[in-house]
This record gives structure tokens, C-alpha cells and sequence, in this order.
């Protein structure tokens, strides 16, 4: 990929990024909000665009990851693990290993969250970044509504909310409810492959 024209336009937003170790969390307000393929954008961008150590933690029951990363397990810290492109993936993570990885890890991290509960409020809370994705279609609004007032009652700030179409409509149903600023969640293709007209919407998302 060539990043020259990329790197010269957004040099000082870079450096806020790769400065310090940064922990962001993705959450989805329901299922199919393309939490993983937004996750996966965001930890192939910090290595493969910023050369920088990504740990990838899934925080989940159940992989949704072992298909794409492949079989070939290695063990991380005493964790089961794997490496693809570069990045470190712990798999089907629960919370007591979410803790002791970002306790132990010098480099980037980004957590897929499976969902939002009593258990991983405590790791959620934990990001630098945090990031909702949530969506005002029929079928989605109510759990969008519920998991941002559960977020506020847990006393979370500054959570960034991305609504899962990009749709002027949907926009203005998400800026009547929530009365914050947002933006639609990136499209993106390829996680693996990402092209340089994405990485302009993967920095906002994580600045």
C-alpha cells in the first residue's frame, strides 16, 4: 500500500494515536452491528498502517474468529492464542483474562465485546475508547436505547456512537434520541485488506 500522501495530510493525528498505549473497546447494542469486522479494520490498521503492537482480545463465550485466524495455536503469556498478520489474537477471552492481558500488554489493544453486561461493564470501562454501534431500525432501536442508559447508569463518559447505516434518516432518529454527536460506522471491505480511503474513518473512530 502506499501511505505517502495518507501520512503527510494527517501526521499530527498519528501521533496521538501511536503516543501511548491506547485500549478501545467496540460494543454492539445487538447482534449483526458488524462489531468484529469493525474490530478487526482497527487492529490490521494499527499494525499494518502504523507498524504498531496490536493485542486483539475477543471478549466472548464462544470464538467467532478461530474460522478467519486460523488453527495454528500458540501460547501467549499462558494464553491460548494466535498470530495472523502480525497481530496477537486471544480467543473466546473472559473477564478475569481480559484484566490480567491489559494489565500485561505494552502495545495497542482492541476488544471486540460480545455484549455489554455486569460482567464486562468492569472491562469496558477500562478502554481509553470507547465505541457503540448501535442502530434506530425498527428492530434495533429499543436495544440501542437500553445498553446507552445502561452505559450512563454505570457512569461511562465520552462514548462515541456510530449508527450502522449510513442514512440521513437514521442519523437525525439517533441525533432526537441521544442528543450527541455521531457518525455512520465505516464501510469497509476488506479488514485485511484495507485500502487508503479507509483509513481517514478508522483515525476518527479511534482518536
Amino acid at each position: 500500500m502506499k501511505y505517502r500522501h495518507w501520512q503527510k495530510t494527517s501526521t499530527k493525528n498519528i501521533q496521538k494515536i501511536i503516543k501511548n498505549k491506547k485500549i478501545i473497546g467496540v460494543v454492539g447494542a445487538s447482534r449483526k452491528m458488524g462489531v468484529t469486522h469493525i474490530c478487526l479494520s482497527i487492529a490490521n490498521f494499527l499494525q499494518s498502517a502504523l507498524k504498531q503492537d496490536v493485542l486483539y482480545i475477543e471478549l466472548s463465550e464462544d470464538s467467532q474468529l478461530l474460522p478467519v485466524v486460523g488453527e495454528k495455536q500458540i501460547n501467549f503469556d499462558g494464553h491460548m492464542a494466535f498470530s495472523y498478520k502480525k497481530v496477537t489474537y486471544v480467543l473466546a477471552c473472559d473477564v478475569e483474562e481480559a484484566i490480567s492481558l491489559i494489565n500485561s500488554w505494552q502495545g495497542h489493544i482492541v476488544i471486540d465485546f460480545a455484549d455489554y453486561s455486569k460482567n464486562t461493564y468492569q472491562v469496558f470501562g477500562r478502554c481509553d475508547k470507547k465505541i457503540m454501534i448501535g442502530s434506530m431500525s425498527p428492530w434495533c432501536i429499543r436495544d440501542s436505547i437500553q445498553i446507552y442508559e445502561r452505559m450512563k447508569g454505570d457512569g461511562m463518559n465520552g462514548i462515541s456512537i456510530f449508527y450502522y447505516q449510513n442514512d440521513t434518516k437514521e442519523e437525525n432518529i439517533f441525533n432526537c434520541f441521544f442528543k450527541c454527536s455521531m457518525l455512520p460506522r465505516p464501510i469497509i471491505e476488506n479488514p485485511f485488506k484495507l485500502k487508503e480511503k479507509n483509513f481517514q474513518s478508522i483515525i476518527e473512530m479511534i482518536l
